[in-house]
Formats: structure tokens, C-alpha cells, sequence
């Protein structure tokens, strides 16, 4: 592979993906529903491209902003569901330079009425970190639908503490994607001062 730096590699990335198309259907309720990009779609376009470029994403640091038991009044009485909302930073590795990188900033909300709220947030945060770097086009603009309104009351402010630094199985990882490409020459200085 050519020497190119990582904003070369992620241009290239950028032209070669094509709209990613809403294949997941979400339920609203009993009768409604509506399309959505799923995040293995997003993955499933993105990954074979990563791979072909020599670049490497993963979230390196979420930071819960808030999370709260949010109660609304209904048909059958309260109910209750778990909301989360978090910080992500989403970093993009060029392998044969390590040490390169680009970093993107989202945020992202979710919300369940079991304990998926959290789940649901990282998921938001990683997808649209991976759509807005690299300019992934669904076909339509989500500003242009409002969204249900609906009302809650907080039931507890506290957030959970949450793990903020990638771990040391994330740098085994990349040393080893490194030495798999045959690029140890940078590998070595590689840890986890790099990566925080």
C-alpha cells in the first residue's frame, strides 16, 4: 500500500461508499413504524473499506452526560423507561502509522423501557461517528420529519460511572493489526499512552 496519511486514506474510503440504504424497520407502536439505517448496515459498508485502506475505527472514550428513569402517564398508568445520553469520542487509526490519527465527537441519546437505554446511546454515538466521517449519504434528511412529542417526568439525576479509557485488549489489538500488515516498524512504540 502507498505511504498515504490518513486523511488521504478516509478520502478514499469517502468516494468509494454509495448511499446506505434503510433497511430496519422500527416500531413506534401497534400500527406504526418506520425506516431506518441499522448499524450493521452502516458496518457491513464500511468495514471491507476500512480494511482495504488501512484504517482502524473504535470508540476511545464515552462519557456519560446524563442518565435519568424517566416516568409518563398512559392509558394503563406509569410507566417508566431508562434514558441515557453520551459523549463519544470516535478515533480513526491509519495502521501503517499508528500513531495518526483523526478524531470525531458525537452525541447521542437513548432511550428504553427495559435497560437497553445505554446500549441503544452507544449504538447512536458509534453509527453516526462512522456516517458523518464519512459522509454517508441515507437518502433523506431526518430534520425533515418531527419527532413524537411526548411528555416526561425525571425520576432520578445520578449517571452510572461507566469505563473512560480503552482497555489494554484495544492496543493488543491494534499492535496486532499492525504486525498482520507488516508494519511493526512503528508497533513496538505502541501502548497505551498512545491511545488516551
Amino acid at each position: 500500500m502507498d505511504k498515504l496519511n490518513i486523511y488521504q486514506r478516509m478520502s478514499a474510503i469517502t468516494s468509494e461508499l454509495q448511499t446506505v440504504a434503510k433497511n430496519l424497520t422500527v416500531s413506534t407502536g401497534k400500527t406504526s413504524s418506520y425506516k431506518a439505517v441499522s448499524e450493521r448496515d452502516i458496518l457491513d459498508a464500511v468495514k471491507p473499506l476500512e480494511v482495504k485502506h488501512g484504517v482502524y475505527s473504535y470508540p476511545i472514550h464515552r462519557e456519560v452526560i446524563e442518565s435519568n428513569l424517566l416516568e409518563t402517564e398512559g392509558q394503563y398508568g406509569t410507566k417508566t423507561t431508562f434514558m441515557s445520553r453520551i459523549k463519544t469520542v470516535y478515533r480513526f487509526v491509519n495502521v501503517d502509522e499508528p500513531t495518526e490519527y483523526i478524531e470525531t465527537v458525537t452525541f447521542a441519546e437513548g432511550i428504553d423501557a427495559q435497560d437497553k437505554g445505554s446500549g441503544k446511546a452507544m449504538t447512536y454515538g458509534d453509527k453516526y461517528a462512522l456516517m458523518k466521517a464519512y459522509k454517508i449519504s441515507t437518502g433523506d434528511d431526518p430534520d425533515q420529519t418531527a419527532s413524537q412529542e411526548t411528555k416526561y417526568t425525571r425520576k432520578s439525576k445520578e449517571p452510572p460511572t461507566m469505563p473512560t479509557k480503552v482497555t489494554q485488549g484495544g492496543v493488543d489489538y491494534i499492535h496486532n493489526l499492525c504486525m498482520e500488515t507488516g508494519t511493526d516498524r512503528k508497533s513496538t512504540r505502541l501502548n497505551s499512552s498512545h491511545l488516551c
